[in-house]
């Protein structure tokens, strides 16, 4: 499946990292070794999962094994850290956002373009079976000519005032439900009906101005200890989208304050002969209705490669990594693999955040940028 010598290493070992590790694991993919936010932290880390600690990025860029770095760190160092393993020879498959501004991202993938290395981002999502199924019944016709989508991605593990991840410490330009989870629906309706967004007509809210963290606190979940301090929030917590297609409009929502919803991604896509809808919460099953017909369930393909199991056997989150994993590697030998984010999908994600923070401030729909203006 993969080159004998492909050969992983993962800086940043929190939730997301520990989902590459398992991933991995499960593939048969060699690790080289991991790298935390500090030395202690990666010892201890590395011990309990039996590999090999890193002490700096320098050591894990010189170390001539690893042939694939995986981002999993905190947003604002996924450019310069991308940038430099890009330098040193390295591919580089990186967890979204690609960067904190397009800037970042059109830095990126200049260099990723003239590298020779491979790149991917990860819009896990894609990796679903029965959302591959969902781009070619919308692509293929069957739902007729689409005439407008509907989404939301809905959260509430930021609800309470006390709730503390890094994130929410964020520059109000970097955005934070928008960047967190909004990429991943504008990616997957981007993905799923190839079209490309033209404006964005956006509206945020801080439900909490203000929030607690553990004393002194910056960039880490809160555990042990009781202290706490108040700080300022800029980031929004949910956000509506009015999104402009070239003439297919859509309506997007956006919470990490919604009471309730734990991952509620969906997306619904309407067209002139039938309408399709997949959730995330039930990911292999794509509710398909039209007028003539009542609303019936198309699940996913026993046949697609992406489906391991037979119907019947739920596959989620972590099979959809795993997917999205293959298919980079499998990629290494040979041609991409077209299913996966690239970095030029992490750049129109960056320009498409971006144009809603500008339509935010402003008050007006703003334009989105396209990939075709980074030059090669």
């Amino acid at each position: 499946m993969t080159p004998p010598t492909s050969k992983a290493a993962l800086v940043g070992i929190g939730f997301i990292g520990q989902a590459h590790l398992e991933a991995l694991r499960r593939l048969n993919i060699p690790i080289a070794g991991v790298l935390g936010h500090e030395e202690d932290y990666t010892r201890r880390e590395a011990a309990r999962l039996g590999l090999h600690p890193y002490t700096s990025l320098d050591e894990v860029l010189a170390d001539p094994a690893v042939t694939v770095v995986h981002q999993c760190g905190p947003n604002d160092v996924h450019a310069p850290q991308n940038l430099r393993a890009l330098a040193s020879g390295k591919h580089v498959f990186s967890e979204k956002p690609l960067g904190v501004s397009s800037d970042e991202t059109a830095r990126q993938l200049r260099v990723a373009r003239a590298s020779g290395r491979q790149t991917a981002v990860n819009f896990t999502y894609r990796g679903y079976a029965a959302v591959q199924t969902l781009r070619d019944l919308v692509q293929g016709g069957e739902l007729g000519e689409v005439v407008s989508l509907r989404g939301h991605y809905l959260q509430d593990w930021l609800l309470y005032a006390t709730d503390f991840n890094w994130r929410v410490g964020a520059p109000a330009r970097e955005t934070r439900a928008v960047s967190d989870i909004g990429s991943h629906l504008s990616d997957l309706a981007r993905y799923v009906t190839g079209l490309e967004p033209r404006r964005v007509q956006a509206r945020f809210l801080t439900l909490h101005p203000e929030r607690r963290r553990p004393l002194g606190t910056l960039q880490t979940f809160a555990s042990g200890g009781t202290e706490t301090e108040a700080f300022s929030v800029t980031t929004e917590d949910q956000a509506s989208l009015w999104v402009d297609y070239g003439g297919v409009h859509a309506s997007f929502e956006l919470s990490q304050v919604a009471p309730g919803h734990k991952n509620d991604l969906e997306l619904e896509i309407l067209g002139t002969r039938g309408s399709a809808r997949w959730r995330q919460e039930r990911p292999e099953e794509i509710d398909l209705a039209s007028r003539e017909s009542r609303r019936t369930v198309q699940h996913k393909d026993p046949a697609h490669p992406f489906t391991h199991y037979p119907s019947g056997h739920p596959e989620g989150y972590p099979d959809a990594l795993t997917n999205v994993l293959r298919a980079f590697y499998t990629g290494l030998s040979g041609t991409p693999d077209p299913r996966i984010a690239r970095f030029e999908d992490g750049h129109a994600a960056a320009q498409f955040v971006e144009a809603a923070y500008a339509s935010h401030l402003s008050g007006q729909p703003a334009e989105v940028g396209a990939t075709r203006d980074v030059p090669a």
